[in-house]
């Protein structure tokens, strides 16, 4: 499977990135002798998604000529451990699994979120979601237009979550310290902490694009 919009965006890019994609199908028609032991207690579906994401991200590394391997999670952060130089990050939905990585020295973080393009989401999350301003720009669209801004905003929030995690404190990393303004298939995100929170941060440029009816959104740190 190919989003072509995405191979677009990582190849016009002057760092080296490569991304995997990894379905349910696909999984499911590997022998068990070639899949990870997973023994974290989890359910089978939580299960099925981190075999995708270790598939993914095996599958993603293998493209930057890395060995064939499956790597570990971190024990407190349920994050993967990427290989020494590398830096990545990974997102699951709906049966599929999505990993971008990265060998380039000039990327310190790097965020991506998959979403399905036409599931259902509950327009009561603005709330908790937008800033004035995002909210403000969000009920100037048509009706039809706003659920899938909502659900852009929600997705490039997350990737700026993955991509910044370690490097801004977790009690600042919430939806309503960083506010988004959308331009064709960019977005800028202006991060506003509290005046207390003495934390500069400079703008971050993210992208977004829409494949096989799946949405994504990435963004990433120099």
């Amino acid at each position: 499977m190919d989003f072509n919009s995405l191979s677009e965006l990582l190849e016009d890019h002057h760092c080296r990135f490569r991304y995997a994609i990894t379905s349910l199908h696909l999984l499911n028609n590997l022998p068990p002798e070639k899949l990870p032991e997973v023994n974290f207690g989890l359910s089978e579906k939580r299960n099925q998604e981190y075999l995708l994401g270790r598939l993914s991200i095996k599958d993603a590394l293998g493209s930057l000529g890395y060995p064939p391997t499956w790597i570990e999670r971190d024990q407190r952060t349920k994050t993967p451990v990427w290989p020494e130089g590398i830096t990545g990050s990974l997102s699951h939905s709906s049966g599929l699994a999505l990993a971008v990585v990265s060998n380039c020295p000039a990327i310190l973080g790097l965020g991506v979120d998959l979403e399905k393009a036409n599931r259902t989401i509950d327009l009561k999350i603005e709330r908790h979601i937008c800033t004035q301003d995002e909210s403000e720009d969000l009920h100037s669209l048509h009706p039809e237009n706003q659920t899938i801004r909502l659900l852009l905003t929600f997705s490039a929030k997350e990737s700026l979550y993955k991509c910044f995690f370690g490097e801004i404190p977790r009690d600042l990393l919430r939806f309503k310290n960083v506010s988004l303004k959308w331009e064709s298939n960019t977005w800028t995100a202006h991060w506003r902490f509290p005046s207390e929170k003495k934390y500069p941060m400079e703008k971050t440029i993210g992208y977004w694009g829409m494949d096989l009816n799946w949405l994504w959104t990435i963004c990433w740190r120099l």
